[in-house]
């Protein structure tokens, strides 16, 4: 997008002016947001530390409690006592005693059947607890804490009428004999009351809370908002485990409540749903040992409120200032612009081609050295153009006259011929570089594939040297071009092109194959002669490398695979007959006609007639040995 020095220049005194001002906005007031944030955070976090606290220390008193009334010798005739024993109401007055001091709801005792001997409710004497959860763990040894559950018998609750349902907890222990046998269990029924009193003591503000919640994600404690609630239809009597902690516009737990009850204790600072489906900033903590989790939530609003007045500030003080500053930058910037306009004139002038274009501005100032500057470089840029037209001219005659073909293509696998050499147009069958380029490179290969693979290797490479595919000329000829390319690319690493230079090597591969085919014919011979020959290494523990068939037969084996990778020794009746070998050729080189007593794979002996030979390399180090020998043992048994 074109904008002018005069527009560009009240922009910039615009911007310059305003420019504490917008610091002040995105930096300061992100600073400030990012501390308060952090304090807030802090301060809810430390709330719910100190809650969580509050809650296993309370919870821990509750235990302490019936381990003490458990610990008591008396306790243990109270697994066995009826009614009718004399000490019985005076067990009971005890338990009540407790039961008033500690605000308890009920304390009963029952043998290790589950029938309740001893209770503080006395109509509940004679009941049957054994398939209730806090009879069994403690049946087997363990104080149990409950979660917080509704009651299965009426209970009392804030209207003093009874009712059946209400929240309520328990706690309980084993009751031992002097020997330690389990006898039978005592059973708290906790106030659950003295817990929301612990959870609502604390104030946050006028919008914060802290309550628990159970791995259902119901609330287990009263919210203070429970008025609000009846209102809004989600509650009935109480938010304890009435009220289910989801977010209303997605049906799903409300974010700290899910994490929470997932086990990772943390906090949102950006802010999320609450329950209410207002916008709140949440910490949570959870406590596995209990199954419940310690929420602390204050609304965003109130959390973030001076943050949001220091925006506001800002945001008024910066409307006001822009419509002066706004003026005086356009006159500035009009009386600034005018000369550098007439120069920007001047400029388009030259760049169409025209290089005999000056400026007239006469001025005593820096735009008037800007204009006899850029005089001097409109003169030195005319005389520059002339010197790089001819080093162009140079270049392309150079280009032209090479041999080889030299070309330059697209980094891509369907990549075209950019530009070609004279020589490479004629290579491919084209009477000039024009018509080769523009032409897709994958069409010179026989094979379309060899074009994939040298995309892939010079991607991975960056170079690939010669190398040689089988091609086609624009005629349809086949023949083999040798090639070396280059993978050019930018400083980000992004292919720019490829460049290469190549040659018909057609002749040089008719050569090769005719080489290839005379070696087979070697080979074919070699496996017709009766005589056995090989190669080993010039070691005594060297091994076989090659042998023909003859040899490998002779030796009592099918094939020549079979004996390479056999160590030399194994051949010979008496190894010394090796050693002394290896000596006589690292002094003279060669052994001619030498007999010795050789060994078949089946342990056959038999008597050999060899030729070897120590074959070195240009320094004079021994590299390998070449050998011919036959079986001679019929041989010597007629001469016998």
């Amino acid at each position: 997008m074109y904008l002018s020095i005069k527009n560009r220049l009240i922009f910039l005194l615009i911007a310059f002016t305003l420019l504490p001002f917008v610091l002040l906005r995105m930096i300061a007031y992100p600073r400030v947001q990012s501390d308060l944030q952090e304090i807030l955070i802090r301060n809810l976090d430390g709330i719910g530390h100190k809650q969580a606290e509050l809650v296993t220390n309370w919870v821990q008193e509750r235990v302490k409690n019936i381990s003490v009334i458990a610990e008591n010798p008396f306790m243990a005739t109270c697994a066995k006592m009826t009614e009718k024993d004399q000490d019985y109401p005076y067990i009971v007055q005890y338990l009540e005693s407790i039961k008033r001091k500690y605000g308890y709801k009920e304390i009963l005792i029952s043998d290790n059947n589950g029938l309740i001997t001893i209770a503080t409710a006395v109509e509940r004497a004679g009941h049957d607890i054994s398939q209730m959860n806090y009879f069994q763990q403690a049946l087997h040894g363990n104080t149990y804490i409950s979660g917080i559950v509704p009651s299965e018998i009426p209970l009392t609750n804030e209207l003093g009428e009874k009712e059946l349902g209400m929240p309520t907890m328990f706690v309980s222990t084993p009751l031992k004999d002097r020997d330690g046998m389990i006898i039978g269990v005592i059973v708290i029924r906790v106030d659950v009351n003295a817990l929301n009193s612990l959870m609502l003591s604390l104030k946050l503000g006028t919008t914060g809370e802290t309550y628990l919640v159970n791995n259902d994600g119901y609330m287990i404690t009263e919210s203070r908002f429970v008025q609000e609630l009846k209102d809004m239809g989600l509650v009935k009597r109480r938010s304890a485990l009435e009220l289910a902690l989801i977010n209303r516009e997605t049906g799903e737990l409300t974010r700290g409540v899910k994490q929470c009850i997932a086990g990772i204790n943390g906090f949102d600072a950006k802010g999320y749903r609450d329950y209410r489906g207002t916008l709140v900033l949440g910490v949570w903590r959870w406590l596995p040992e209990y199954h419940w989790g310690v929420m602390a939530e204050i609304d965003k609003g109130e959390g973030y409120g001076p943050a949001y007045n220091l925006n506001y500030i800002v945001s008024s003080t910066l409307i006001i200032l822009v419509v002066p500053i706004v003026l005086v930058a356009y006159f500035i910037g009009k009386k600034t612009s005018t000369p550098i306009i007439q120069l920007t004139e001047v400029t388009k002038k030259i760049a169409s081609g025209d290089l005999t274009q000056c400026v007239n501005i006469k001025r005593a100032d820096e735009i008037g050295i800007l204009a006899n500057s850029f005089n001097a470089m409109a003169k030195s840029l005319d005389e520059k153009t002339r010197e790089i037209a001819a080093s162009e001219k140079r270049y392309r005659e150079l280009f032209g006259s090479v041999k080889e073909g030299v070309y330059q293509s697209e980094p891509t696998e369907d990549g075209e011929f950019i530009n070609i050499n004279q020589a490479g147009a004629e290579i491919l069958g084209y009477n000039s570089p024009e018509e080769a380029i523009g032409k897709k490179v994958k069409d010179i290969y026989v094979n379309p594939e060899d074009r994939r693979k040298v995309v892939e290797k010079l991607t991975k490479d960056g170079i690939w040297r010669s190398f040689s595919s089988l091609c086609r000329r624009k005629n349809g000829e086949q023949f083999y071009l040798e090639r070396t390319s280059n993978l050019v690319v930018d400083e980000t690493g992004k292919p720019l092109r490829i460049d290469g230079i190549f040659r018909d090597i057609t002749e040089r591969k008719l050569l090769e194959g005719e080489l290839q085919e005379s070696e087979l014919h070697y080979r074919q011979l070699l496996k017709l002669l009766k005589e056995g020959i090989y190669q080993c290494e010039p070691t005594e523990d060297g091994v076989f490398t090659w042998i023909n068939q003859a040899g490998a037969e002779m030796f009592g084996y099918a094939s020549p695979e079979e004996v390479i990778g056999i160590p030399m020794k194994n051949i010979y009746v008496d190894t010394a007959d090796q050693k002394e070998l290896i000596d006589i050729l690292q002094k003279n080189g060669t052994r001619r006609d030498f007999i010795v007593y050789s060994k078949k794979k089946s342990g056959e002996r038999f008597i050999s007639e060899n030729t070897c030979n120590l074959v070195r390399d240009v320094s004079g180090k021994p590299i390998k040995i070449l050998g011919i020998f036959r079986n001679i043992t019929g041989k010597c048994f007629a001469n016998s």
